[in-house]
């Protein structure tokens, strides 16, 4: 016996329903806010090499020495702006970016080797401003983006918190053997998948334990700097850059 028939205009109807919920569950995109001002720094709009705006903000201290961060997927550089603003005034400089299709830039959020030639855009940028010496710390996403941009960028340092070996397609351990002497992890025990990532890049650089740090919990990404894993994450931070700046001078 069949059922109840549906009029084909209902019919469609719960099909677009359908389609609309299955989408919703399959799309995870970030989602775009506006940042407004920084307190203390300069807002700026990079160009990136097809002419999409990079929303950046930068304070200025040390004239040569840079520091710049890269935010997670579906975050933004507002998570670095408190870092970021620390400082006294011989202290590094500091530069916050929302990555390709976050936050207030251009372009979309799953171009991730797009993200690469994004950064290597920033950094010539901040070299056009004086700034001779440049690290770049970066949290997950962040961190892969940094080490493949460190592969093309010889004189640039990475300190990576929860760095995926493989985000997406970008793959972190060819250029972290590349780049071993200019490289620093760190991630957590519980946070497996980023443990096993640590592990994985830290055999094929040869990194030794005070380059490639495991430390207690589950923290992940910015989440390392709080808590019990704040004070050795940042003594990680310190020592790589110190290093860093000692490599360059």
């Amino acid at each position: 016996m069949s059922g109840p028939a549906v009029r084909p205009g209902r019919a469609a109807l719960l099909v677009l329903v359908g389609l609309g919920l299955l989408l919703a569950g399959c799309l995870d995109l970030p989602e775009r806010t506006h940042n407004g001002p920084a307190p203390g720094a300069e807002s700026l709009t990079i160009r990136t090499a097809d002419d999409r705006p990079l929303d950046a903000r930068l304070w200025t201290r040390d004239p040569s020495r840079l520091v710049i961060y890269l935010h997670a997927y579906h975050r933004t550089q507002r998570d670095w702006w408190q870092e970021a603003a620390r400082g006294a005034p011989t202290d590094p400089s500091a530069l916050t970016v929302d990555l390709r299709g976050h936050g207030d830039s251009g372009g979309e959020p799953n171009d991730f080797p797009l993200m690469v030639d994004d950064v290597q855009t920033v950094i010539a940028a901040a070299r056009e401003r004086g700034f001779v010496r440049i690290a770049l710390v970066g949290a997950s996403m962040g961190g892969t983006v940094a080490v493949l941009v460190a592969r093309e960028e010889p004189a640039v340092t990475v300190i990576g918190l929860s760095v995926p070996a493989d985000f997406a397609g970008l793959d972190a351990l060819p250029a972290a053997r590349e780049i071993a002497p200019r490289l620093s992890l760190v991630a957590t025990r519980e946070d497996l998948s980023a443990r096993e990532s640590l592990e994985q890049i830290a055999k094929a650089a040869g990194l030794d334990r005070s380059r490639a740090v495991l430390l207690p919990g589950r923290s992940h990404g910015m989440a390392l700097l709080r808590g019990e894993s704040e004070e050795p994450t940042r003594r990680l931070i310190q020592e790589s850059l110190s290093r860093a700046w000692r490599l360059s001078a």
